[in-house]
């Protein structure tokens, strides 16, 4: 079940004593009455309103905080006024289990500007935290503007509390795709729907403990330089290396960045030679780093490929699953 997708513009308050229209910025028009400040004035049917009424009047109640039970801390990506890629999920990663995930999901909201479609669901990461996503049904559009808003700390979620609200503003740029095909060894990148370049590339060798996971991904982080070494994640191979131009698109340690070994080696558009990750040339490593965006999606594919998925909390794997299966992800669906 989608949770309700409420589309009002951000607040904008004005100074004046007259019924303004507020811009349309996210796709709403929205009408308020201001207020000067003073005494009493005049109401619209005539009569004479007294400023002692509003002021005896009882002050409004909200929920109450909860303050018992240790205290629950979580990241949000991404941050705030970010400009991310289209497959850019809403991600609250708990520091620690929560047991009404129902609860916490209620309190929370996602505004777009274009009235996107979106569900939240709860997936678990490879180190075994809660992590509560809200991924649209489709890749996002360009330029959607989100917010995102709640008030966890009258929520209750289980031998716990939060101290800390929530109220963050992104953008999504523009749609960058990038597709590695472990059959024709080539990365091909489409930026609004257009090829802009093939990368020749080496994916993971077709044995077991070193192919590419399948799948599609939203790229989580990019990093300039990356120790990797076999004792991080197994394999029948050691290796210990210093790599440059990276970006992670998985947990369990895929990543896409220069390899000029296997540049040296020839296996660059020719065949599949990595512990998993997705190798190119230092010059179309750099390059594509500069171009990208935390947030592109990233899909593996290709025969060679393991079966192994690892979940959509490996990484923002959220795109491996259909539609349907993603709702099925929501707490207020049991």
């Amino acid at each position: 079940m989608s949770a309700p997708r409420v589309t009002a513009p951000f607040a904008q308050r004005h100074g004046t004593g007259a019924l303004v229209r507020l811009p349309a910025a996210l796709g709403v028009a929205t009408f308020a009455l201001t207020a000067c400040a003073g005494g009493g004035g005049q109401a619209a049917d005539g009569s004479r309103q007294d400023a002692r009424m509003s002021q005896a009047a009882a002050p409004p109640t909200g929920p109450t905080k909860i303050t018992t039970g240790p205290e629950l801390d979580f990241d949000l990506i991404p941050g705030n006024g970010k400009t991310v890629g289209t497959g850019q999920p809403v991600a609250l990663e708990f520091a620690k289990p929560v047991k009404n995930k129902a609860a916490v999901e209620k309190a929370l909201t996602v505004q777009t500007s274009n009235d996107t479609e979106g569900a939240w669901g709860w997936v678990t990461t490879p180190t075994g935290q809660d992590r509560l996503d809200w991924r649209p049904k489709d890749p996002w559009k360009p330029g959607t503007k989100v917010r995102v808003k709640g008030d966890l700390t009258t929520v209750d979620p289980g031998d716990g509390h939060f101290t800390r609200t929530l109220d963050r503003s992104f953008t999504i740029g523009r749609d960058q795709r990038l597709v590695a095909d472990l059959d024709t060894h080539t990365l091909t990148v489409t930026r609004d729907g257009k090829v802009v370049r093939t990368i020749p590339m080496s994916g993971g060798e077709p044995v077991p403990g070193r192919a590419s996971r399948p799948g599609t991904f939203a790229i989580e982080s990019q990093e300039h330089q990356v120790h990797m070494t076999s004792a991080s994640v197994g394999g029948p191979k050691e290796y210990d290396k210093q790599v440059y131009w990276a970006m992670r698109f998985s947990d369990s340690g895929g990543y896409l960045h220069a390899a000029p070994w296997a540049d040296a080696n020839g296996d660059l558009g020719v065949r599949n030679s990595s512990a998993g990750c997705i190798g190119m040339s230092d010059a179309d490593a750099a390059s594509l780093f500069k171009d990208s965006l935390l947030g592109d999606l990233v899909t593996i594919k290709g025969k060679e490929a393991t079966t192994e998925l690892g979940g959509p909390g490996n990484g923002f794997a959220d795109w491996s699953l259909t539609w349907e299966q993603w709702q099925g992800k929501s707490a207020l669906h049991h």
